[in-house]
């Protein structure tokens, strides 16, 4: 079998994230189960290789998604698609409270947990009459397979885009996972990182500087601690201004350090010199650094929102994205807790892009079965019509 694995967002060699290693690691994985995976990007689709199905990633960006839709349809080929996708409600609350208007005077009328309730409320019901909305609901139903990254993630999709039983039959947990070969021996700490910047049994974030990271919001929790605060990650070439703020008041704070990229292979040993390592993301599903940072031996600080605690279980510290105490507790209540091996060897046994292979290489398999079940066609060289676009699709970023 041979198939074709596209990122749908346009950047995502120029901007790598999550979802580009998520690509890339399960493209590599499939030859181990027979399966020769090529990678194409987004807007190569009119060049599309030769193949037997296209696996299509990253459902936040819907009109990429839907030419790429469009172009595998009008060639008769099957396609398999892993939404990557959390609401981001929450992280629209957090803007909109921060603001001068009615949710910020909500807020402190009614209480926070009541005013986000209420928003959160407010903009699922309004969803149905967004253009995005329905392009993302038309993709999930389109798609001959759904490959969520966690069970949460399976249901969140059901029923906030009413996918119904078609959509929850032809739909594969896939989970995100790590490469063991860098975390079968637990890790020692990189001595030399540890002399360039003068630090060690700090806490660590790795990822993209950007709002959905909240760098801001974990400098603001620790500003008074004397711990020191290391950052991993290149700045959003989107958010240039947020990631001009982290480092102000990263001055400000004193005892911080940027490092906007690191090899890969030199992670883990800048994982092993951490005390905790903290993503107060305002969605993960469940990040990648996260289990790489298990995996390493360090303790884990995530976010509440996202599909977390399906992988993390009791083994980590979760915190609430939009409150700088909720964050500082988490990290507090980490760096006090005695360090065990649980969490690193069930990631090291349930969390691999090889069980992640393995899962994706049966969807597959399930996807010609059903194609080839009495009474339907045989992708193989038919033609079918392609999925007209729906009415009003231009992208809408963000909430109204």
């Amino acid at each position: 079998m041979r198939v074709v694995l596209i990122n749908a967002r346009v950047d995502a060699q120029l901007n790598p994230g999550g979802d580009t290693i998520q690509v890339d690691k399960t493209r590599a994985a499939l030859g181990e189960f027979g399966i020769e995976a090529l990678e194409c990007s987004a807007d190569s689709i009119d060049s599309l290789p030769r193949c037997d199905l296209v696996h299509v990633f990253n459902l936040q960006m819907p009109e990429s998604a839907w030419r790429i839709m469009q172009s595998v349809r009008r060639r008769g080929l099957p396609l398999v698609f892993s939404p990557i996708y959390w609401a981001e409600y929450e992280l629209w609350y957090g803007d909109a409270r921060q603001g001068r208007g009615l949710w910020r005077r909500v807020s402190r009328v009614g209480g926070d947990r009541l005013a986000r309730r209420s928003y959160v409320a407010w903009q699922r019901a309004k969803q149905p009459g967004r253009s995005t909305w329905r392009l993302q609901r038309s993709l999930l139903r389109t798609a001959d397979a759904l490959l969520p990254n966690s069970r949460a993630e399976a249901s969140m999709l059901q029923a906030g885009f009413w996918l119904g039983a078609a959509s929850a039959a032809k739909t594969h947990i896939v989970p995100n996972g790590i490469d063991p070969s860098l975390y079968l021996s637990l890790p020692k700490p990189d001595v030399e990182f540890a002399a360039r910047h003068g630090v060690r049994d700090f806490v660590l974030e790795v990822g993209t500087v950007y709002p959905v990271k909240n760098q801001l919001a974990l400098l603001e929790a620790l500003f008074d601690r004397p711990e020191p605060l290391v950052f991993i990650g290149h700045p959003h070439p989107a958010y240039a201004e947020y990631a001009a703020e982290c480092r102000r008041r990263g001055e400000q704070r004193g005892r911080v350090v940027f490092v906007d990229q690191i090899p890969h292979e030199r992670l883990p040993g800048v994982y092993a010199l951490a005390r905790v390592h903290v993503l107060p993301s305002w969605r993960e599903t469940p990040g990648l650094a996260s289990l790489e940072a298990a995996a390493a031996g360090c303790r884990v600080v995530t976010t509440s929102t996202g599909s977390t605690r399906e992988y993390f279980r009791e083994e980590a510290q979760y915190c609430d994205p939009s409150d700088i105490a909720s964050i500082r507790r988490a990290v507090l209540t980490a760096q006090a807790a005695p360090q065990t091996d649980g969490l690193r060897q069930r990631v090291l046994q349930e969390f691999t892009w090889r069980r992640a292979a393995e899962a994706t290489a049966r969807a597959y398999a399930d996807v010609f079965s059903r194609r080839r079940a009495p009474g339907e066609r045989s992708p193989e060289g038919r033609t079918q019509e392609a999925p007209a676009w729906p009415a009003s699709a231009a992208e809408q970023h963000g909430p109204d």
